[in-house]
Order: C-alpha cells, then sequence, then structure tokens
C-alpha cells in the first residue's frame, strides 16, 4: 500500500543491506529499513514500507537525506509530546516550543510547538501528514505539532535538504512527515501525569486509538482522540528557580562614552517605575510612594542605566515562566478497496486548544506612557504638594507598575478542521496513482485581555476635587467629557478595585481564519524493459492547485484613532495614533491567492554491478508552479547515489527550492507594538508597526548536499553517515526586528533609515515591513552513526547525532552581512547521544544532549559591544524507564521518564532589555527537572 507523495520500497528488498531502495539510504542507523520493516504492520501483510524524500514509488535510490524516528524513540526522549523530542535532534534549532513564554499574541504562536529545520524559521519547514500539507495554524504561515494525531503516529520522516520540486512551496529547509499507522488493529491507551522538581508546571495527558479491518480486509478504519493539560507559571508567581525570579539583563553602558559599550547586569529592575508609582522628574525625582501613600526615598541600586538598574527598589520587569495549555483532538482514517486495484479513503482531523499566559504587569513608565501629576491632585500625598509649592513646581511625571490591575493575559484559542478523500490505485505493474482533495481550516480567536486603553487610563490619573460636591472625580469630568471616568489613586500600591479596572481595561481581540484547499494527483512507475539502462527508469509526474485565504476581524476599538482632547497629563505621542490599547492593535483584512503546479521526477540506475561501481543511480526533478499574486517560478533538483562497493554509499543533490509568501505576509495591514530600544545609546520608547508587503516575490534558495553512509561487514550492527548541506536563500522574505533596524540605520543603510521617523511629540516611530532581504545563508554538517549489539541477556542500542554548522547569516538590502553562526540558537557544534537497553520485559533509554559554547550576540566583540558575550557549552541528561506487564491478555507499560536529570539551569544569555526581561536564550530548558510517569495499554 502507497501513500501520496511517497516513495514506496519492497519489504523484501528492504531487508537486505544492500537493496537499492530510499529506506536504505535515508535511514538513520537505528531506524533503518529492516527495523522499520518489523515496524510495519503494513509490511508484514506484504503491504509497501513508505519513506519520504521521493515521489518515486518503484525502489531506486533516492539522494536526498531522510532522518527516520519511530514513535517509540521518540516518546522515549520526551514522552508528552513527539516535537518536543524532534527538537533536541541538531538539525533543529530555533524552535518554539509549547512552554516558550510570550509578550504578545503577534503571530498566535503561544503554546505551539513548530518545529524550526536549520534555523530558517518555522514556515520553511514543510509539515506533511501522511504526505499530505497541513493548514497553517498562525499568522507566521507554520503548523502547531500539538494539532496532529500523536497517538497514531508511526514514524517520523524528516527531510534534511530542500525537497521543493517533489514537495513544492515551503520545503526550503525540509520537510517533516508525520507516517501514520494507517493498518493499526487494536485498541490502546495512554495515561500520563508529570511535574518538575520545584512542584508546578503539573500535567495530565490521556490518549486512546483504535483500528479495525472491514469485510475480510478490504477496509480499515484508524481513529484516535486525545486530552492534554498542563498548568502554567504566571508573572506574579515566584518560580523557585533564582536564574528567572532574580534574573540578568543587558543594558546600555550608562557611562557614555566608556567601553563596553553594554553591561550584563544581575537583578535587574526598573529604575523608573515601581508598584506605588516613583517620581521621574523635576526636583522631586527619586522619590517613591510606598505604603499608604507615604514618600520614601528610591534606592537607584548599583548600576543604574536610563530604564533599568541592578538592584534597588525598582520593579521587576519579569513574564510567566510558561503558559497554562488545554488540547483535545479527535482524528479518523478510513480506505476500503472500492474495485480490483481501486482504494478510496476519507480521514478528518479536528483540534481544539486553548493557551493563557498570566504575561506581565501592565506598566506605564518611560516617555511614551509615563503619567503626568498635577499639583491640585486630589489624592497627592500633602507633603510632596507642599514640596512642589515649595519648588515652585506644578507637575512631574510618574512611572508605575499597575499591581492592582490584573495581569496582561496572553490568551489563544485555536480550532482546526482538516478533511481529506480521495481515491488510489494502480493501473497495472509498477504504475500506480492518487488523487485526493484536502480542505483545512484554523479559526483563532487571539486575546491580549486586561490591557490599558489610553483614554480612560490618562482621564482617571488627573483626579481632582470637586468644586460643587467635594468629591473626588477625573478633572475631564468637570469639562463634560468621560461621564463615566472612575479617578485612581496611583500614590503607593493599592488594593484592587473592580469599577476602575473595568474603566480603564479592556480585551484586544482578533478573530483569524486561515483557509486551504489542495486538489493534486500523482503518477509514478517505471518505463519497463524497453526503456532501460542498469533497471527500469522510473517515473513520477503529477499536478496540484492550491488556494490559500485569511480573513481577520477585530474588536471594536482596536481600529480606532485615539483622542485624548480635553484630558490634562497624557503622553502627546499617543494623540491620533490608531490604536487604543497599550499594545497589540490588530487590523482587520481579507485576502488570498492559489497556486498551480504540475511537476516531473525520473530516477535512472545508470550503472551495476561494474569495476569501482556497484550501482550508481541518478535522480532528477522539475516544478513549475504559477503564484497568482506574483507570477511562475521554476524549481528542480539534480541528484545521484554511487555504491562503490558493499557498504560505502556516496550520495549527493543540489537543487532550487521556493518559498512563496503566505497571506499575512502579503496582506497583514499593520499590527502595532510600543516597545523600547537602543537608540544613540539610549533605552528608548517607540511604536513599532509590522506590516505586509503585497509587493512580495517567492524567495528561492538553492540548496546542496553530499554525503557518505557507511555500513561496514567487519562491523556488524554499526553504521554512519555525513552529509554537507548548503542553503542559499535568495530574496528571503523576512520582517527585521525594530533593534535591527535602528543599528542597519546607525550602520548607514539609508532605506532602513527611511522606515525611523521622530513625530512632533517626539514618538519614534519604527516600520517593519516584510522583505525581501538580499540573502540568507546556513551550512554545515550533519554527522549520524549507530551500533546495535547483544549485552548480556538483552539487546543494547547507541544513536549519535551530531551537527557542525559552518555558515550562518543574512543580509538585508543596503547592509553588510549580518553574522548569525555560533549564537544561542545557532551554535557551532550541536549533538545528541542516546542509548537504549532492553531485556525480557523492562528497558532503560539515556540521552545526553549537547549545545556548543556560544556567543550572546555573534555580531559583537567582548570588551567593546559588551561586557561578556559567551555562554558555556550545555548537557542535558534525560532518563526513561519502562517495564511491560503482561494481564488479561493485552500488553501494558509503566514507563518513567526524568527530563534535565541533574536540573541544569540555563546559562545567563540575556538579550538587551526593551520593555520586559529574561535571563535565557530560548535555546536553553527553562524548566529544569522534570518527572513524567505514565502507562500505555494496548489490546
Amino acid at each position: 500500500m502507497t501513500t501520496p507523495q511517497s516513495a514506496a520500497i519492497d519489504p523484501a528488498a528492504a531487508a537486505n543491506s544492500s537493496a537499492t531502495s530510499p529506506s536504505t539510504d535515508a535511514a538513520p542507523p537505528s531506524a533503518d529499513a529492516a527495523q522499520l520493516e518489523a515496524a510495519s504492520p503494513a509490511a508484514g501483510a506484504g503491504g509497501d514500507i513508505v519513506v519520504t524524500g521521493s515521489r518515486i514509488a518503484t525502489g531506486f535510490q533516492a539522494p536526498t537525506p531522510v532522518a527516520i524516528t519511530t514513535s517509540e524513540q521518540l516518546r522515549a526522549a520526551a514522552p508528552s509530546n513527539l516535537a518536543d523530542a524532534l527538537n533536541q535532534l541538531p538539525v533543529f534549532n530555533g524552535s518554539t516550543k509549547t512552554s516558550t513564554p510570550s509578550t504578545t499574541n503577534v503571530g498566535a504562536t503561544s503554546g505551539q510547538n513548530l518545529l524550526n529545520l536549520r534555523g530558517l524559521n518555522p514556515n520553511r519547514t514543510l509539515v506533511l501528514l501522511d504526505g499530505r500539507r497541513m493548514p497553517s495554524t498562525n499568522a507566521s504561515g507554520s503548523v502547531d505539532i500539538n494539532v496532529l494525531p500523536q497517538e497514531l503516529v508511526q514514524r517520523v520522516d524528516v527531510v534534511t535538504g530542500g525537497a521543493s520540486a517533489a514537495y513544492g512551496s515551503d520545503a526550503v529547509a525540509g520537510v517533516v512527515n508525520f507516517v501514520l499507522d494507517t493498518r493499526f488493529t487494536g485498541l490502546k491507551a495512554e495515561i500520563q501525569s508529570g511535574i518538575s522538581t520545584y512542584g508546578d508546571l503539573p500535567l495530565a495527558g490521556v490518549s486512546l486509538a483504535y483500528g479495525h479491518s472491514l469485510n475480510g480486509d478490504r477496509g480499515h478504519i484508524i481513529a484516535g482522540v486525545n486530552f492534554f493539560h498542563q498548568d502554567g507559571l504566571r508573572a506574579d508567581q515566584e518560580t523557585g528557580r533564582d536564574w528567572f525570579d532574580n534574573n540578568y539583563g543587558q543594558i546600555p553602558n550608562p557611562v557614555r562614552g566608556v567601553l563596553p559599550a553594554n553591561l550584563i547586569i544581575p537583578n535587574i529592575r526598573s529604575s523608573i517605575g515601581t508598584f506605588g508609582g516613583l517620581i521621574t522628574s523635576g526636583p522631586l525625582r527619586g522619590t517613591q510612594f510606598v505604603g499608604n501613600g507615604t514618600p520614601a526615598p528610591f534606592n537607584y541600586g548599583t548600576i543604574t542605566g536610563t530604564s533599568f538598574q541592578s538592584g534597588g527598589d525598582g520593579a521587576r520587569a519579569n513574564i510567566g515562566l510558561s503558559p497554562s495549555q488545554t488540547r483535545y483532538s479527535g482524528f479518523a482514517h478510513a480506505e476500503y478497496d472500492v474495485a480490483s486495484g481501486v482504494q478510496a479513503f476519507a480521514e478528518g482531523l479536528y483540534s481544539h486548544s486553548h493557551t493563557v499566559q498570566g504575561a506581565f504587569y501592565s506598566q506605564n513608565v518611560g516617555g511614551g506612557a509615563q503619567y503626568t501629576i498635577f499639583r491640585d491632585n486630589a489624592y497627592l500625598p500633602t507633603a510632596i504638594r507642599d514640596r512642589m509649592i515649595a519648588a515652585n513646581v506644578q507637575s512631574f511625571t510618574l512611572g508605575r507598575f499597575e499591581g492592582e490591575l490584573p495581569l496582561v493575559e496572553n490568551d489563544s484559542t485555536i480550532d482546526v478542521y482538516r478533511g481529506s478523500v480521495g481515491l488510489k490505485g494502480d493501473f497495472g505493474g509498477t504504475w500506480k496513482w492518487d488523487a485526493s482533495y484536502t480542505y483545512g481550516r484554523s479559526d483563532q480567536e487571539l486575546r491580549q485581555n486586561n490591557l490599558t486603553i489610553n483614554r480612560p487610563l490618562y482621564a482617571s490619573a488627573d483626579a481632582v476635587l470637586s468644586p460643587s460636591t467635594g468629591q473626588v472625580v477625573c478633572r475631564s469630568q468637570l469639562a463634560g467629557l468621560d461621564p463615566n471616568c472612575v479617578p485612581r489613586n496611583l500614590f503607593g500600591p493599592q488594593p484592587a478595585n473592580a469599577a476602575a479596572t473595568d474603566y480603564v481595561t479592556g480585551d484586544n481581540v482578533q478573530w483569524l481564519r486561515l483557509t486551504q484547499q489542495v486538489a493534486a494527483f500523482n503518477i509514478s512507475g517505471d518505463l519497463g524493459e524497453t526503456i532501460r539502462l542498469a533497471g527500469p527508469i522510473s517515473v513520477a509526474f503529477g499536478g496540484e492547485y492550491r488556494r490559500e485565504h485569511a480573513r481577520q476581524t477585530v474588536d471594536a476599538l482596536s481600529p480606532t484613532v485615539n483622542d485624548l482632547t480635553g484630558i490634562r497629563g497624557f503622553p502627546t505621542q499617543l494623540q491620533g495614533k490608531v490604536g487604543p490599547y497599550r499594545f497589540f492593535n490588530p487590523l482587520p483584512f481579507s485576502g488570498g491567492y492559489n497556486i498551480k503546479e504540475g511537476y516531473l521526477e525520473v530516477g535512472v540506475p545508470v550503472l551495476k554491478d561494474v569495476p569501482l561501481v556497484r550501482s550508481l543511480d541518478l535522480n532528477g526533478a522539475v516544478r513549475y508552479a504559477d503564484y497568482s499574486q506574483s507570477g511562475g517560478v521554476v524549481t528542480w533538483k539534480a541528484g545521484a547515489v554511487w555504491d562503490l562497493v558493499e557498504g560505502l554509499r556516496l550520495r549527493g543533490t543540489l537543487s532550487r527550492d521556493i518559498r512563496g509568501p503566505n497571506v499575512l505576509e502579503l496582506f497583514n495591514p499593520a499590527s502595532q507594538v510600543s516597545n523600547n530600544v537602543i537608540y544613540k545609546g539610549v533605552t528608548t520608547a517607540n511604536l513599532n508597526i509590522a506590516m505586509g508587503n503585497p509587493n512580495l516575490k517567492p524567495e528561492k534558495a538553492q540548496t546542496l548536499t553530499f554525503g557518505t553512509v557507511l555500513r561496514p561487514a567487519f562491523l556488524p550492527g554499526f553504521q554512519f553517515s555525513a552529509d554537507y548541506y548548503r542553503i542559499t536563500i535568495e530574496g528571503a522574505i523576512d520582517t527585521l526586528n525594530e533593534q535591527r533596524i535602528v543599528d542597519e540605520c546607525a550602520a548607514g543603510n539609508t532605506a532602513q533609515c527611511d522606515n525611523i521617523s521622530v513625530t512632533s511629540a517626539n514618538t519614534l516611530v519604527i516600520i517593519r515591513r516584510a522583505l525581501n532581504l538580499n540573502q540568507q545563508r546556513a551550512a554545515g554538517i550533519d554527522f549520524e552513526a549507530s551500533y546495535r549489539t547483544s549485552l548480556g541477556d538483552g539487546n543494547l542500542s547507541l544513536r549519535l547525532f551530531a551537527n557542525r554548522a559552518t555558515i550562518n547569516d543574512s543580509t538585508s538590502p543596503g547592509s553588510a552581512q549580518r553574522a548569525n553562526l555560533g549564537g544561542t540558537t545557532t551554535p557551532k557544534w550541536s549533538g545528541l547521544l542516546q542509548a537504549t537497553y532492553s531485556q525480557g520485559d523492562w528497558s532503560i533509554f539515556a540521552q545526553e544532549r549537547y549545545i556548543g559554547a556560544a556567543l550572546l550576540d555573534p555580531t559583537r566583540v567582548e570588551g567593546r559591544d559588551i561586557d561578556r558575550n559567551s555562554t558555556p557549552a550545555v548537557f542535558y541528561t534525560n532518563l526513561t524507564g519502562t517495564y511491560n506487564l503482561h494481564v488479561g491478555g493485552g500488553k501494558q507499560q509503566m514507563f518513567l521518564s526524568i527530563a534535565n536529570l541533574f536540573d541544569k539551569a540555563p546559562p545567563i544569555s540575556p538579550p538587551p532589555v526593551t520593555t520586559f526581561t529574561t535571563a535565557a536564550s530560548s535555546a536553553y530548558d527553562p524548566i529544569g527537572r522534570y518527572f513524567t510517569a505514565g502507562l500505555r495499554v494496548t489490546f
């Protein structure tokens, strides 16, 4: 049985170590063809073993490296989520994980698992489910692995080279195909629970899968359901992790003109705000308000910058460590032999996820958000008013963290629907065909709850006594404005006030619907004995039509313009700004495009059993894609596999790959965030506006891979492969972050300077358009090795993955090349060593993960640009033990897994502090030691 968009091989041939098949080429050492055959019910029943990497379905040697890992291996490494295990492989870096905290819902990735091959961004990694596309689950155009039916996954194929000619747009970095066990028969269930060594982040998960054959095995149905919940850690909770609770931050050197230009400081806190309020201007500067509004001197700590300081009395600008998550999903697949050689199939998927992160306290600090307090404020302590009168001061600015207001929450509810129907069959002989239609939809409700709203916020801050009633009112009410205004006392920490909270805060919401429709057909076979060289020439061809569409609606306030007329003391740069909320403020839009594609792939066995050539196969493919938005583009692939002698193979490919702009990159009108950047050496508040660009063109990549596979006869059970890769993307589509725009402008890029402006109200505005960058590159060498042998009364399996990155950089128009190689998410060396020992009913799995020593910022020089720019190498150890029971005719397996066994804290590696602080790069584990235990049952 073949799966569309995959290559199939004969099981008998697969069992032979010299078989000419994609499986023996591509499989990593501990997941070779023989192992896959044994693990595959379809193979056991006389079907094909299906391996991603080519469309050709008649056993030739595929030149593209494919890493294959069974679900059992992945669950041993990370029992709660297959993506967590995949993300530990060195070929992935910079991935978004479910535990990754976020300060905004822009992008809608909170709580998602997004695979990032080569660190080239998740939207350049094509995710397939049994060879067919999934709809995007976020605004970046990538796919959340959590929505897939993980309880039914048999294995995962990772194509670690460009594959656009075979699979189409988005396969620039490679392809990750989740292969389902569509022939599963029986019932299996799993229940698991977990908790960290700190007693937090508890999880609970349940899954159930069922499979049954129909009508004498003419048909088969599989179905699965899954539930998962994990509590998070909010910004108002202590975590017990000192590196996080009292974290470090990177700030500009407060001594101007003295090197290094930036410092990493411990126990970082705000120098412009407290939870009771801090006067930040005039002769009263440095006065804070403590309990009951009592004035007190403010301690500026040991190192004080323009916005942050080390130690002292300032508030911590921390974020929540991890979001709370609830997910449940269901999947069903049915197939039936409707006629001789013709099979119909249908499948449906539904997934629901709800992620809430208690992200941060509202903070109104700095020139773009702080309050102006006037001398007649009704709540102003008498001692301060007297000092103002004595100094002839009419007002001062006040920076405040709003402890009495509820935390700002990133709240995401995402429902994914996907259905696929099709036919597949054969024409006789080797010729096979398939045709399918797939509809996918992602409905997203993205909220930032409890955001402050500008006009109510500043109206309520200007509280005065009413001349007529003697009651405290908002000053604007005396002018007949803001009739429902609730005045607020900003001096000292205050108790929660429901009326004030309801008045000054609101929920900023966007509803985003992403839809995808795909109609495709594929035909494959060989040309038989009449047209052949060393063997039959294999051919695959087909076509695809795909339509992508997005529609976004928003809450009533987000598109409105700020009008603060009649209010004193508001930051003047807010007047006339679109979007009344402190953050987010999405705008509505609708847009879509379609792609029409056709492809041809050919596999040619050129030589066989001649001197120095045990076999030589060539492979080529070409695809034409016509984008309705940007025109036509051609992709291609050429490759070869050369077996010199038994156990020694060389392989290589050269390809042109593409990724077209997604609907958000094209049509997103704007999303606005208030943030800080380092501007002219000073931490400066800014309004940055990200927006799409309808003039974007598809990015084009040239991908080169070549390597060797060794299976020496003198060492049975040992296998080794090494593959070099180089990916060069021209016109890479990206939206630069605001700090990079400022830095490149300062370095002389006038095009980036055009994206920066300062308004008459002294507001720094940064426009972040989606761009076709000049170039983005990644290169390196992948190593894999394994050894399997018997040891004592059991079996020992060893597996090693390693990556040596040699190039990682990008170049934006008008700027010099920017180096990324050696950063924390792009280390020069990374590796993974796995060992499994099994004996009878029990097994022990041990894994050691290595992240090489890295730089905080590869573009900076230690001692000149920053006082410390390095992090040490990090090792993480995981252990999993299983024991099989045999009760009632079934099989029960207990398991206990310990992640980060030695509770390794992440090395201090903070990025430049803007509004919120984090002490460690996302490359490292923020959770610490974590225990997961459970029971698997199979009947």
